[in-house]
C-alpha cells in the first residue's frame, strides 16, 4: 500500500481511508469534542498523508503515522480556536462546540440501546474523557480508544516514554476522581 501511495495511486488512498478512517475520525472527535470538526480534520489528515507519504520513513506503523498527523492537526485546530476566543470572546466555535458530537455515534457504547446501562456508561465516560485537559485526553484516546502501546504513543506524540506513562497515570487518577464524584458505580474499575 505504501508503494502504491508513493506512486500517487488514488485507489491506495481509498484503501487507506477504508482501513484507518474510523481510527482517525474517532481520535479527532474525542480530541476536538466536535463531530463536524473531526470530519474536516480526518479528511485533512488523509490528504496530508497522501501528499507527504514520502516523509513516512517506516519508523513505526502507517496507522501510528496517520494518528500522529491527526493529533497534530487537532492541536493546530485547538490553538486556532483558542486564538479566536481571545480575539472574539463572545463567539463560540472551534473545539468548544459539542452539539454535533452527540448527533452521530463516535464510540461503540453510543450505538447501544438508548437508556441502557451500557449506553449511559459510555456517554458518561466519553463526557469525562472530553473534560480532561488536552495533554491527558490525547494519551487516553490513543491508549484506550485506539489501543496503541506506550511505545507507539511515544512515536505519535514525540514525547519520552516516562512522560507518556506519567500522563496516563495522572489521567486515570483524574478520571477515577471525576467518575467517583459523579457517583458512577463502575469508577473502581479504572484503577
Amino acid at each position: 500500500m505504501i508503494q502504491m501511495l508513493r506512486r500517487g495511486d488514488h485507489l491506495a488512498l481509498e484503501g487507506l481511508m477504508n482501513r484507518f478512517g474510523t481510527d482517525v475520525l474517532r481520535t479527532a472527535a474525542l480530541l476536538l469534542k466536535d463531530r463536524h470538526l473531526a470530519e474536516d480534520v480526518s479528511q485533512e489528515a488523509f490528504l496530508q498523508a497522501f501528499q507527504r507519504i514520502s516523509q513516512f520513513r517506516g519508523e513505526g506503523t502507517l496507522r501510528g503515522w496517520l494518528l500522529q498527523i491527526t493529533v497534530n492537526l487537532c492541536r493546530a485546530r485547538m490553538r486556532r480556536a483558542s486564538w479566536r476566543r481571545l480575539l472574539f470572546p463572545g463567539e463560540r466555535g472551534g473545539a468548544d462546540k459539542t452539539a454535533g458530537s452527540a448527533e452521530q455515534p463516535i464510540l461503540s457504547a453510543e450505538l447501544a440501546e438508548p437508556g441502557s446501562t451500557r449506553h449511559m456508561d459510555g456517554m458518561t465516560l466519553r463526557q469525562e474523557v472530553e473534560s480532561l485537559p488536552r495533554k491527558y485526553r490525547e494519551v487516553v484516546v490513543l491508549y484506550y480508544f485506539q489501543e496503541l502501546t506506550v511505545k507507539e504513543i511515544v512515536v505519535v506524540l514525540g514525547e519520552a516514554e516516562g512522560t507518556i506513562k506519567s500522563k496516563l497515570s495522572r489521567a486515570r487518577g483524574l478520571l477515577k476522581q471525576q467518575l467517583e464524584e459523579g457517583g458512577w458505580e463502575h469508577g473502581q474499575s479504572l484503577g
